[in-house]
């Protein structure tokens, strides 16, 4: 096992199944709630706006076809925003001091918050 990534110990095996339980259990109950359920977005339903992460999906399948122009205009923040994502769930995992990744992922967030306020 590499170091760093896998830890031994009973107390760590707890917090490793409260975390993916935390992580999981919402993901899987909003798959369950799309699939029964007849609305498209749920946040939209709800509360009768765009959340900031609107047209993230459809940015980053523009982004992977290469169409630039639809990237930035259905929402220029998704690429950074999945960055910011990936390293917060990873931040004990990659080799980087855990206060500059907050710092990264903080000011994404705001930047999401700006591009979503501003569009």
């Amino acid at each position: 096992m590499r170091q760093g990534i896998y830890r031994k110990g009973k107390k760590m095996r707890k917090i490793s199944l409260k975390r993916f339980l935390f992580i999981h259990l919402p993901v899987a109950a909003a798959v369950i709630i799309y699939i029964l359920l007849p609305i498209k977005c749920p946040f939209k339903y709800f509360f009768h706006f765009n959340c900031p992460t609107c047209g993230m999906t459809r940015a980053m399948l523009s982004l992977f076809k290469g169409d630039i122009a639809s990237y930035i205009s259905y929402n220029p923040m998704a690429l950074p925003f999945l960055s910011a994502l990936l390293l917060g769930f990873h931040i004990r995992v990659l080799p980087i001091k855990k206060r500059v990744s907050e710092a990264v992922i903080i000011t994404v967030g705001v930047l999401t918050l700006a591009v979503y306020f501003l569009k």
